[in-house]
């Protein structure tokens, strides 16, 4: 791609009560689908020449062997600096987004991303995972690249669902590398399990787990903070493998924060971590905003988990 980013300096906001998170959409969005930005621009980046901007962006108002496991659990040119989402909104300064989120329904896709794409990671066994890695896609003789498989941006949820790389058939852990319009173009086509389901692509919200901590046995769980499962199956997860534009192992990093968690001085030895673990952020997938609201990203879906209706009497 060879759009320039410019930062834009956003409008203050009228409440200490709602924060926007931003995101650069490094292509341009699809003009059928998504209407002309207005003057007033509410983005801190846009791709000059083609706008790509997301209105009122809000917070507030043995493939995989761990896949029948997700089922239990209920964008050429540099991104400048200016550019990310701000301080406010990164993974160390959560707090209040993490309120605003919970209170308001709304959730929040948190991911390492940068101006080529967005991080996720998946669980694999031994001969998968270095055929992917040697190949740099997915594929050889025990893959099927039509069965239902899931992706998580968090790389906390993994170690957690792989027990850091030790469950049998989940022993290898690759982080995998999706272009921007990749990542829109396999949202467009899921649906949110509480909202009806989706044939070939779901997503869920599970609750978070926290790299930065273990119980003994697991990455903590996060009370206020879910983080984001896309199933894929059919031609979206054929679609998936083809649109794959990275894979690195990263197994021995795994090892590595399963021992922090266990040692006897777990927030030294994570704190030591630091420089290696990835840096994840609030991120808005350039979808058009009844993709976002129907994926509980943007007001307007409805509640994350209906509640059972009652028998009428």
């Amino acid at each position: 791609m060879n759009s320039k980013f410019s930062a834009i300096e956003p409008e203050p906001l009228g409440s200490a009560q709602r924060a926007i998170i931003f995101a650069g959409c490094p292509h341009p969005m699809d003009e059928a689908s998504h209407a002309e930005p207005d003057p007033k621009p509410l983005t801190c980046v846009q791709a000059t020449g083609s706008p790509s901007r997301l209105d009122d962006v809000l917070a507030t108002s043995s493939h995989s062997a761990d896949e029948s496991a997700d089922e239990e659990s209920t964008a050429s040119g540099s991104l400048l600096q200016d550019s990310c989402p701000p301080d406010s909104l990164r993974a160390d300064h959560d707090p209040e987004v993490d309120a605003l989120s919970s209170s308001s329904g709304v959730q929040v896709f948190r991911s390492q991303w940068d101006d080529e794409g967005v991080y996720f990671y998946q669980a694999y066994n031994d001969e998968i995972a270095e055929w992917a890695v040697q190949h740099q896609q997915f594929g050889g003789p025990r893959f099927n690249p039509t069965r239902m498989t899931w992706i998580k941006p968090s790389f906390a949820w993994v170690l957690y669902r792989s027990g850091y790389g030790h469950k049998h058939n989940q022993t290898r852990i690759l982080k995998v590398k999706l272009s921007h319009a990749s990542v829109a173009e396999l949202l467009q086509h899921c649906q949110c399990k509480t909202g009806g389901g989706g044939s070939k692509g779901r997503v869920q919200w599970d609750p978070e787990r926290d790299l930065m901590s273990g119980d003994g046995k697991a990455p903590r769980q996060m009370l206020r903070r879910r983080a984001i499962q896309i199933g894929l199956k059919g031609s979206l997860s054929e679609l998936y493998v083809k649109s794959v534009i990275g894979i690195e192992d990263v197994t021995a990093l795994a090892h590595r924060v399963h021992a922090a968690h266990t040692a006897a001085d777990s927030k030294l030895a994570m704190s030591q971590l630091l420089p290696d673990l990835p840096a994840e952020r609030p991120y808005v997938p350039c979808c058009p905003e009844p993709v976002l609201q129907r994926l509980r990203m943007l007001p307007g879906g409805g509640p994350l988990h209906a509640k059972p209706r009652g028998k009428k009497r």
